[in-house]
């Protein structure tokens, strides 16, 4: 009996001692709990015109924004015609970012139309230098045309709108398109920064690695689909010596082939880039009657094997650059 008595009265003293801890342990877990049981903040909603500029904005913002490209991969931005639903995500978006310059013309009458509250816009061209006709080109005469005429060239009222394709170029619209999130989301400005500085040194990367396969290049003559890689070349010491669409649509005279043709022979390009994006069939006719090859060089990105990796299809690019120049 006396031994039972002595079990209990030692078991309440135990007690008495651990209780404390026991009760603070509870407390402790349930203020530990990870405060992803509160319903997360939604995304930022951002929509762009075209694949690199999609994925400018996922690496800059991360887990924090929900990206929409509006122009499908194989559609040209050119000639695209959004449909409602694109027009719907476009104007309901945050952010909205575009190239301009009249390489996505609905989307600048999108912008014009659509006064969103709130929304920021980005306009990818905007405080970038554009290359005119005239910087690379005598302009075209009216009347006869002379053999130091550019017939060729790819003729854009505001200038070349390609400049994605300068990964330099490139990282000046990360810092805005930054700058863009950062308005509008200001709490995850941090975040925001150190993608930033991330995805900035991959595209540094990338500009060294371009340099350094140019400089082993034995050519830097090309022929083209249309100037898409003007600042490209510019960046990295090509030179276009021909373009086979000189606008939008328009399809190259009998005349303007032959000038191609021409350029071809003179200067030993080996290869006519075409586009994923366009019918290659005037490419091919140059080349069978120039005796090369044609290739084939993505602007825009959204097929394998490179996907939406701006980083990928630039490496893809310049591995084909690479096969026609060596």
């Amino acid at each position: 009996m006396e031994k039972n008595v002595l079990q209990r009265n030692i078991f309440f003293r135990l007690f008495a001692i651990c209780a404390p801890f026991l009760l603070g342990a509870v407390v402790w877990t349930q203020f530990a709990r990870p405060a992803a049981a509160s319903p997360a903040a939604p995304k930022i909603t951002v929509a762009a015109s075209i694949v690199p500029l999609g994925d400018f904005c996922r690496n800059i913002g991360g887990d924090l924004v929900n990206v929409t490209v509006l122009v499908p991969p194989g559609a040209s931005p050119h000639a695209f015609e959004p449909s409602p639903s694109a027009v719907a995500k476009a104007t309901a978006a945050r952010v909205f970012v575009y190239v301009g310059a009249g390489l996505d013309p609905w989307a600048e009458r999108l912008v014009k139309a659509q006064k969103t509250p709130g929304q920021v816009v980005v306009e990818a061209v905007n405080g970038i230098h554009l290359i005119n006709d005239a910087d690379e080109h005598e302009p075209e005469k009216p009347g006869a045309k002379g053999p130091g005429e550019a017939e060729h060239h790819h003729h854009h009222e505001a200038g070349n709108p390609h400049v994605w394709l300068d990964p330099v170029i490139a990282e000046d619209i990360c810092r805005r398109l930054a700058q863009a999130l950062i308005k509008v989301d200001p709490a995850q400005q941090p975040t925001y920064e150190v993608n930033l500085a991330r995805y900035l040194g991959q595209l540094q990367a990338l500009n060294q690695d371009i340099k350094d396969t140019v400089a082993t290049f034995r050519r830097r003559d090309y022929v083209c689909f249309h100037p898409a890689y003007t600042y490209f070349s510019r960046r990295y010491g090509l030179n276009e010596v021909g373009v086979i669409e000189a606008a939008p649509g328009r399809e190259p005279s009998p005349r303007h082939l032959q000038k191609i043709i021409a350029a071809i022979k003179k200067t030993g390009v080996q290869a006519v880039f075409a586009e994923p994006q366009f019918s290659p069939r005037v490419a091919e006719v140059i080349a069978q009657e120039a005796g090369v090859q044609v290739l084939f060089l993505d602007p825009l990105g959204g097929r394998p094997p490179y996907g939406s990796d701006y980083i990928k299809l630039m490496r893809h690019n310049l591995a084909i650059l690479t096969q026609a120049m060596q």
